[in-house]
């Protein structure tokens, strides 16, 4: 048996543990912060056996691993006259998403 110890963005949380739970995977879900920015970050725990390891990564990857998506920021663009010109949204392409797992033997498990 293994338990995979999976840190994934808070905004990946609802979809990936959906998709899990729809192949019958139980998770463990704790609210969590790290990271460079202290962002929010959903810690998810999945104890599986051997031969299921792949298919829980694999889930996890679809729903929360890297990959390009919009992001709205705002440029200052100075100001003309009396009026001003700022914080108007740019959309750019930019890396999203992305998460961090740990597969990890269990030597033993009890569920009473």
């Amino acid at each position: 048996m293994k338990m995979i110890i999976a840190i994934l963005h808070k905004e990946d949380e609802i979809d990936t543990v959906e998709e899990l739970n729809k192949e019958n995977f139980f998770v463990t879900k704790l609210a969590t912060t790290g990271g460079f920015l202290k962002s929010k970050n959903t810690t998810i725990m999945i104890g599986v056996e051997d031969e299921m390891v792949e298919k829980a990564i694999e889930i996890i990857k679809q729903n929360a691993g890297r990959r390009q998506g919009l992001q709205y920021n705002t440029a200052g663009l100075g100001t003309t006259g009396t009026a001003s010109i700022s914080n108007m949204a740019i959309p750019i392409e930019a890396p999203m998403g992305g998460c961090t797992t740990f597969v990890l033997d269990v030597e033993q498990f009890e569920k009473f």
